[in-house]
């Protein structure tokens, strides 16, 4: 026990640079929102999985399928900006914005494809 408590204190000694997220960056409303939207994306791409599950096989499962990419990608393009924006590691600016179009492209193209199988 004493080796473990030495050794903690010898590595936080050790540490010459301390790095903490930017509260005030966190707390701003681009970021909350972006946060949110990441939040209510993996909601949304779980639930589709599910509906997926259910419909496997039938003529909706492809429709399906690409709002879970859709999801999947809109995910990154959240996760992508938000560790841009919290300074985590940076990225190129068109990132973001070019992660965002392909998920747009993704769920439309799921809605054209159920459009297609109920129509």
């Amino acid at each position: 026990m004493k080796k473990i408590v030495l050794s903690a204190i010898a590595l936080a000694l050790a540490a010459d640079t301390a790095h903490a997220a930017n509260l005030a960056v966190i707390t701003t409303p681009p970021a909350m929102l972006n946060a949110l939207v990441l939040i209510g994306a993996v909601v949304c791409g779980v639930s589709a999985f599910k509906v997926m599950n259910t419909v496997r096989g039938g003529m909706l499962a492809r429709s399906w399928r690409m709002f879970i990419i859709g999801f999947v990608v809109l995910v990154l393009s959240q996760a992508a900006w938000l560790v841009d924006v919290l300074e985590v590691y940076g990225l190129p600016s068109f990132v973001g914005p070019a992660l965002l179009t392909v998920a747009i492209g993704f769920l439309l193209y799921g809605i054209l494809e159920t459009k297609k199988a109920l129509g």
